[in-house]
């Protein structure tokens, strides 16, 4: 996929089986690390989260609208942003999807921004890292007794 041309935009409920299908194939498989979002989860996120979705815009006709990469924000109850999730389709990383994502979903964010990371995962801590965020704290057994949780905060400008 590469010399993607793409473009960021609001996904809306008709895109929902599309970015549930990244989903899938771009986590790992391994059933004790990857948590999936069910179908039903993204068709709400589509409707009432802020979803953003890279869409191929040019290419084989086939191609055209192809969700090659997303990003899913929602507020919280305590009035903060939480990241959830930024996944590319594995044939388009390294093509600047993700960091467009990133810079939009963050332009977009107007209250501090969480979000959590394994804290092994020593290359996104720094690449959250690099886009402003900053650990706020360590929560061990996040998910599962063995899968601890940094907590990441990103304070708008």
């Amino acid at each position: 996929m590469s010399g993607l041309n793409y473009s960021i935009q609001q996904a809306t409920p008709e895109d929902f089986l599309k970015v549930a299908a990244l989903d899938r194939i771009a986590w790992p498989e391994e059933p004790d690390v990857f948590i999936p979002d069910g179908e039903h989860a993204w068709r709400l996120w589509c409707e009432h989260a802020l979803v953003l979705a890279a869409k191929l815009s040019s290419g084989e006709a086939r191609d055209s609208g192809n969700v090659i990469g997303a990003l899913l924000m929602f507020p919280t109850v305590q009035g903060e942003c939480f990241l959830h999730k930024i996944m590319v389709h594995p044939e388009a990383r390294g093509s600047g999807v993700g960091t467009a994502l990133m810079r939009e979903g963050l332009a977009r964010a107007t209250t501090m921004t969480l979000l959590t990371v394994n804290p092994q995962n020593t290359a996104a801590v720094k690449l959250y890292q690099n886009f402003g965020f900053e650990i706020r704290e360590l929560v061990k057994g996040y998910y599962r007794p063995h899968e601890d949780r940094y907590v990441m905060q990103y304070t708008p400008k």
